[in-house]
């Protein structure tokens, strides 16, 4: 008679929904504590967008509203036609670029409030298929405006270069940058563009290499078993040496070099060997590959 297994313990559909997603990749976890920071000051970076657009945008009553995009949709929003996508070179808080993607549609419209007019209709199926010199010109001082608001409001100072256009369409670089969807809200009307900002608007460069497994909260995770190996010490030994241990004679070995804690295959840890109630402990003094590792 074959005997039952006992089955594998399976974490239930209520528990799991409760559990915080784990960032396994340096840039992963960069990204998630970028994006922590973020939703803490999307109001205030709201408010200073709408202060500073006001002085472009007069006469028009709007306010803004800013919202962290989440998924991998934007690349195909991205792809389809009548999309400009500009580059705006920032110095602050570090050398690099941010980008803001709209549709013709809203270009248009915000050239129509720029210029004092009011926002023109657009039948269905109607689409704006060139942009003009002027189009263009407002769109990257909407764009420089808007990141020169946001510099002032997290760094107290600001430096940002006219925005270019990208000729080739393109997603900015994934757990890089934190994408935003920006609104304007006018009454019943809505003119909305996206807006990518680099990790380093809301993390400190030097504190990447700091943020690690450890600083995630994983106290509502079940405890998963996994089978590990360390490897304590390796020791040449001759054929007589060898056949004297196994006549009871005593093989000396020395713990001088950085033991490894391997899972499978992989070495992930060095360590040490201490003494702790009267036994031997393996204690983790570093990672193997800290690159490669994240």
């Amino acid at each position: 008679m074959n005997k039952m297994k006992t089955p594998t313990l399976l974490v239930q559909a209520d528990q799991a929904a409760r559990c915080q997603p784990f960032a396994l990749t340096l840039d992963q976890r960069r990204f998630s504590a970028a994006s922590k920071q973020a939703k803490q000051r999307l109001p205030d970076l709201a408010q200073a967008v709408e202060t500073e657009l006001s002085k472009l945008l007069t006469d028009v009553e709007f306010n803004i509203e800013l919202t962290l995009c989440q998924g991998s949709a934007l690349d195909s929003w991205l792809a389809e036609p009548g999309r400009l996508l500009l580059q705006c070179p920032v110095l602050v808080p570090t050398d690099t670029n941010c980008y803001l993607a709209l549709d013709y549609i809203s270009v248009h419209h915000l050239a129509d409030l720029s210029l004092g007019g009011q926002l023109s209709k657009v039948l269905p199926g109607e689409e704006k298929t060139e942009l003009s010199a002027s189009e263009l010109r407002i769109c990257s001082r909407i764009a420089q405006r808007q990141l020169q608001a946001m510099q002032q409001l997290l760094f107290k100072e600001q430096s940002a270069l006219p925005a270019s256009a990208v000729k080739q369409q393109m997603e900015p670089a994934r757990f890089q940058y934190l994408p935003l969807k920006v609104r304007l809200l006018l009454g019943s009307d809505v003119i909305s563009w996206f807006l990518w900002l680099p990790l380093e608007f809301f993390i400190a460069p030097q504190y990447h290499s700091a943020i690690s497994a450890s600083a995630v909260d994983i106290t509502h995770w079940p405890q998963v078993p996994v089978q590990c190996r360390v490897e304590m010490v390796r020791k040449k030994v001759s054929l007589r040496q060898l056949q004297a241990c196994l006549d009871g004679a005593v093989l000396p070995i020395e713990f001088g070099s950085a033991m490894t804690l391997q899972l499978n295959q992989t070495a992930l840890f060095l360590g040490k060997v201490a003494e702790e109630a009267n036994s031997l402990v393996f204690q983790i003094t570093d990672i193997v590959n800290k690159e490669k590792q994240a």
